[in-house]
Order: C-alpha cells, then sequence, then structure tokens
C-alpha cells in the first residue's frame, strides 16, 4: 500500500468535534464537507441550536454523518468519547499565548498523528471560536491564511477549507513519529500532576500562573513524550509533591 493510500485511509481517524455551533446551516454544511473530503466521524459538543431539522436539509446525502453524530452536554464530555491521541484546534486570528500553524504546512503532521493514535480536529463556536482554555488542550493549534479584511471564516468554510488541505496532504515517511505519542487523557493527567507540583514548589506565578503553564504545555507538546514518558513524568511529579509536603 503507497503513502497516498495510508493517508486516506487515516481520514477515519479524525473526529471533527464542533463546540457549541449555534447556526443548523452550518453544522448541516459541516457534514456534507466532511463527505466530500472522507471524513466520517462527527461529534456535536454544547450546541446551541436543536433544530437538526434544517441541518440534515442542508447536509443532503451527507445526513447519515450528523445523524450518527453523538451530541455530548460538554468539550470533556466529547475529548472523552473522541478517545484521541492528540487534538488539534483550530482559531481564525493571531492569541497571545499561541503561534497557530497554516493549516497547509500542519496537514501532513496531523495525518501522520491520526495514523498513530487518532485526532480530534476542534472548531470553536461561530462568534467567538475557541476561547484561550479550551485551546489550551489542544497540542496543535492551526489557522487559514486570508487576504481579505475579514481574519476569520465562517465555521462551515473553515471547515471544508480544512478538511481539504488534510486530504489532499501527502504523508512523508520523515515527518511520522518514531513511537506512539501518549494519549489525551494521559497528557492531561500529566500535566495536572505537573501542576500540582509546580504550584507546591512555590514556581508558578501567583497573578497568572495559566501563562506559566502555557509554556510548560508548549515545549512538552513540541517533544511529543510517549505513554511511558509521560507515566515517569507523573511519578516524579509524585515523588516531589510526596517530599515538599512532608517538608
Amino acid at each position: 500500500m503507497d503513502r497516498r493510500q495510508t493517508s486516506l485511509q487515516s481520514l477515519d481517524r479524525v473526529t471533527v468535534i464542533l463546540h457549541r455551533p449555534a447556526t443548523p446551516e452550518n453544522i448541516g454544511s459541516v457534514a456534507r464537507a466532511m463527505a466530500n473530503t472522507g471524513f466520517s466521524r462527527l461529534i456535536i459538543s454544547s450546541p446551541e441550536t436543536e433544530d437538526w431539522g434544517t441541518a440534515g436539509k442542508v447536509a443532503v446525502s451527507a445526513v447519515g454523518i450528523l445523524e450518527n453524530a453523538p451530541k455530548c452536554a460538554s468539550l470533556a464530555e466529547s475529548l472523552s468519547l473522541a478517545a484521541p491521541g492528540f487534538v488539534v484546534g483550530t482559531t481564525g486570528r493571531d492569541r497571545k499565548y499561541w503561534a497557530p500553524i497554516e493549516i497547509a504546512e500542519a496537514a501532513p503532521a496531523i495525518l501522520s498523528r491520526a495514523v498513530l493514535t487518532g485526532v480530534a480536529l476542534l472548531f470553536g463556536p461561530e462568534n467567538t471560536g475557541l476561547s484561550n482554555g479550551e485551546l489550551a488542550l489542544c497540542q496543535m493549534v492551526v489557522t487559514i491564511p486570508s487576504a481579505g479584511s475579514l481574519s476569520s471564516y465562517n465555521l462551515s468554510h473553515a471547515a471544508i477549507l480544512t478538511l481539504f488541505q488534510i486530504m489532499t496532504a501527502a504523508t512523508p515517511e520523515e515527518n511520522k513519529p518514531l513511537q506512539t505519542p501518549a494519549a489525551f487523557d494521559s497528557m492531561e493527567g500529566m500535566y495536572t500532576h505537573i501542576r500540582e507540583t509546580l504550584t507546591e514548589a512555590g514556581f508558578l506565578w501567583e497573578d497568572n500562573p495559566a501563562h506559566m503553564m502555557h509554556a510548560v504545555r508548549s515545549f512538552i507538546n513540541r517533544a511529543a513524550p510517549t505513554e511511558q514518558e509521560a507515566k515517569m513524568v507523573r511519578g516524579i511529579c509524585r515523588k516531589l509533591l510526596r517530599h515538599l509536603r512532608d517538608r
């Protein structure tokens, strides 16, 4: 099987999560865009509409994707159901603590991670996009370049552009991680232990601990630790916490 076939098969391991979508037409259009580009796994997180009839009419022949999509009460529930090893967030503008990667550049790496661990592709609500707290859950943040006066795209337009780039991307062998990275839940558990340890040690800034934790997350995410390495870091944190509290 050539690399192109492997890349297309990996689309089955990408879950699209629409968080707090409010417009049924956008939801239906995203389902149709997924059918156009070979994606089939959709989760709708905390929807702000229940007009599934309109969404289905817009989805047309992709209504099956919409009907099979779980509706979750929270983003945490959606991510737990998707069980990704890697979470990719989308943003339409520059953020203070993030340096988004253009989707064309990021697409091969997303496919590579999908082959190994599965990927959740997270889109935020139409009016605000993903919050900083929601982006903090993502190991990669991507954006779509624009040349006009508007920097952000309509939700369904952003989805089709993002999915098209991933669909058409090749997967260079050199981009494939040598080892399977730790799953999302393991990474979040590790970050909780790190935050507890740094707080106990007095390292996190009292006025803005989230800023320091973002820096910690950024460099650890770039290292793509394995499951065993994440467990090792948690073990180190447990020892340090015990020592600090005994002291």
